[in-house]
């Protein structure tokens, strides 16, 4: 995929969980493209005086939003063409919670993973059950209108 259509796709995605998150966690704390985990310390060390926020962007992994509630933090990854790419960015950003000093206030709380996704992958089902991944497909208009679009 060229550089440009994965640019549009990274935007679609991201276009698509903050309208999810504004329609299914009304009232709820979101944030968005949160940097998880912290930056391997041997980056720091060959990099001294560098803007280490700047390397961040690089090093540190993003998800596309967290969403905070009473019973839960929720991980939320979304994927308009490829849902398979969200399941391994779910895990180790799972992992990656006790280690992220902005959600330290969170930690007690369960962690749910959820995908969001316009269309359903029937190969990615028995890994997403066997991680206690939730899918939720989510398909608004301007979506299917991109989808027509690019396949």
């Amino acid at each position: 995929m060229a550089e440009k259509e994965r640019k549009k796709s990274r935007q679609i995605d991201r276009r698509m969980v903050v309208e999810f998150c504004q329609i299914h966690f009304p009232g709820a704390r979101w944030f968005f493209n949160v940097r998880l985990g912290p930056l391997p310390a041997e980056i720091q060390k060959r990099y001294p005086g560098m803007d280490l926020d700047r390397l961040a962007r690089v090093w540190k992994k993003t998800c596309d939003a967290v969403v905070i509630t009473a019973e839960a933090l929720t991980l939320i990854e979304g994927e308009v063409i490829r849902p398979i790419e969200a399941l391994g960015e779910l895990l180790v950003y799972r992992d990656l919670i006790a280690q992220t000093p902005e959600l330290a206030a969170y930690r007690n709380l369960p962690v749910k993973m959820l995908l969001v996704t316009p269309q359903k992958d029937p190969t990615i089902e028995p890994t997403i059950a066997d991680h206690g991944i939730e899918v939720i497909f989510y398909r608004p208009q301007w979506v299917e209108r991109y989808l027509k679009e690019v396949m």
